[in-house]
């Protein structure tokens, strides 16, 4: 029986369910805006903090809870299946997308989790602590890619899958690769012993990118070997020829220290000297030398719901603490969620923190917000002259919950400059009793279930994200110039009041327009962009605002005026019959007149309340 997978690799049999995630949903008997689960998993691809605010049952914990759980139990059903891949005992079927580098370059890398079994991945990736580049100390990670090449002159499979890109962007194929191949990259290895000396040459990409490819001496100490391993493959029922090919990935965290020396020796050989303690490959059997039912393949759950204390004061009450009297480390829930996430960097992990807000996030959080932002290590504690670090992984992914009443306390502009703060609306009763709920009409399905793909977007900058809008039109002209005409509109208006932002915001709004540019396919002419910039207008811009009438009366209403088509009407917020055909931005004009209409009553408001 033929395996069913979707676009991740991930095996789909028993699923009938819960082909995706919004019918996973309706069939736990749960049902929210589409808009707002597109806005949360657009926001995890661009930074892995957001907040969730809204009154209590609104469901802000439950959507958190259920995607992480829908990701774990599309994973574990992968995982559970390797054992049952081969058809025939000849092939390992993998699913693989139909996209530019399969059709230009003849080559797909494969995703990881479709080859757990048939080689050690999860033995060989892992972080290094202590490793030293001429000397230099520095941490790292190393990773896989695994890539299959098939025949440029195969012009029957090359028009085929040129045929099927043609159709829609989110297709894909059912590709065979021989078992065989996968036998001849396990090989023997070398016994480690204490430390990997390597030689790496040092260029643009290590001192920029802060990563290598490594050099093949690496797979001496590894149960692979490298190289090109001719294979046949199916994809779709087309028999064709390829090699299958291995190689190994080191990245180290940003060290200005490291990347300006290799930056000074660019174009020279540098030692890379890594620890092997934690070497160990004997857990490791290839899928053809199990037996079955041998193994437990269950996986521990990828999510943590850690409700925050109101005494909450330090970052011991997250990440624990050393105890001088027992000599051990004191683990939290939150504290051993981010040890499994560092051991299984390809899957996502969620820390669910509910009601954050019910103490000073500042407080007990303000380690977490700046590693986010830095990428170093978050100090732990010291002793006997060594110091222990803890690194935040980047598939650890962390939800706040935020409930709206008088026990509760503001987030300061550090926290929200740092987060997607997105709003949980009341449903009225009239509306959530008469709803279809209907599947929801997400435009990319499998690129919007994968918070881990794009993971290098939370890293370009602004010139990067030129260069690509600078190519992209929408009906007000060239896009980048567009954006940059509105981002300053907002600004100046929020810094007559000292509540404008800086590039922080500016960079993060960018990135979340381009993750949805992909989301949409790509398009050269963009005519949907301004859905998508109302979303951060709310979730990046208006969070910050509260204050008295006197303090921003005046300012809610340049805003508001701001997200109309007719920007110069001046009009008053509370008083204005809201249509979507006279806004630019309708939701955030939505809650701008909320806010302006409680101000009004109250003499004071917030973006929470």
């Amino acid at each position: 029986m033929e395996v069913e997978y979707n676009q991740n690799g991930e095996n789909m049999e028993n699923m009938e369910n819960m082909v995706s995630f919004q019918e996973y949903l309706l069939n736990k008997g749960y049902f929210f805006d589409s808009k707002i689960i597109e806005n949360y998993l657009l926001s995890i691809k661009i930074k892995p903090f957001v907040i969730f605010t809204g009154n209590s049952g609104t469901g802000k914990t439950k959507l958190s809870q259920l995607f992480a759980e829908y990701i774990s139990e599309t994973y574990n059903k992968s995982v559970e299946n390797n054992l049952h891949l081969i058809e025939n005992e000849e092939y390992l079927l993998v699913n693989a997308p139909v996209n530019p580098s399969s059709i230009n370059h003849n080559v797909w890398t494969l995703n990881k989790k479709s080859l757990y079994g048939v080689l050690p991945i999860k033995e060989i990736e892992r972080d290094f602590d202590d490793l030293l580049i001429d000397n230099i100390p520095a941490k790292g990670h190393m990773s896989i890619i695994v890539q299959l090449t098939y025949d440029k002159n195969d012009h029957e499979l090359k028009d085929y899958l040129e045929n099927l890109f043609s159709m829609g962007a989110d297709n894909s194929v059912d590709l065979k690769i021989n078992l065989n191949a996968f036998k001849q990259v396990c090989d023997d290895y070398s016994d480690v012993g204490d430390f990997i000396i390597l030689e790496q040459k040092s260029n643009s990409t290590a001192y920029k990118k802060t990563q290598w490819i490594m050099d093949f001496d690496i797979f001496r100490y590894l149960p692979v070997r490298s190289g090109k391993i001719p294979c046949d493959i199916f994809v779709d029922d087309i028999k064709s020829n390829a090699n299958l090919d291995l190689k190994l990935k080191l990245s180290f965290k940003k060290n200005k220290e490291l990347q300006d020396y290799l930056k000074e020796n660019e174009g020279k050989k540098v030692e890379v000297k890594i620890k092997t303690d934690n070497f160990n490959f004997e857990n490791f059997y290839p899928i053809w030398e199990k037996e079955e039912d041998s193994t437990n393949h269950k996986k521990d759950p990828n999510y943590k719901i850690v409700p925050v204390g109101a005494n909450w004061t330090e970052n011991r009450h997250v990440l624990g603490f050393y105890n001088v009297i027992t000599g051990e480390y004191n683990e939290t829930p939150s504290y051993s969620l981010i040890k499994l996430a560092k051991n299984d960097i390809d899957s996502p992990y969620f820390l669910i923190l509910d009601e954050m807000n019910l103490s000073h996030v500042e407080r007990y959080f303000a380690d977490f917000l700046s590693a986010i932002e830095s990428g170093q290590p978050i100090p732990l504690y010291s002793n006997d002259d060594e110091n222990y670090e803890l690194d935040i992984p980047d598939n650890l992914l962390i939800v706040g919950t935020v409930n709206v009443d008088e026990t509760t306390y503001m987030f300061s502009p550090k926290v929200l400059d740092r987060a997607n703060t997105i709003e949980f609306p009341t449903m009225s009763a009239k509306e959530y009793m008469n709803s279809d709920f209907n599947e929801f009409d997400f435009k990319n399905i499998n690129y919007l279930m994968n918070p881990l793909e794009d993971l290098d977007v939370r890293n370009m900058n602004v010139h990067n994200l030129k260069d690509i809008f600078m190519f992209i039109n929408c009906s007000r002209g060239n896009l980048w110039d567009v954006l940059s005409i509105e981002l300053d509109l907002f600004q100046s208006i929020l810094k007559k009041i000292n509540f404008d932002f800086g590039f922080r915001v500016i960079n993060e709004i960018l990135r979340f327009m381009f993750v949805s540019w992909r989301y949409e396919g790509s398009p050269k002419n963009w005519e949907n962009w301004e859905r998508y910039f109302d979303t951060q207008v709310k979730q990046k811009v208006l969070p910050k605002l509260h204050g008295s009438q006197k303090a921003i009366g005046q300012t809610i209403n340049e805003l508001f005026n701001a997200c109309l088509i007719e920007r110069k009407n001046n009009a008053d917020a509370r008083l204005v019959d809201l249509t979507k055909k006279d806004c630019r931005y309708y939701t955030s004009a939505v809650k701008l007149q909320n806010m302006a209409k409680i101000l009004s009553n109250q003499r004071y408001v917030s973006f929470i309340n």
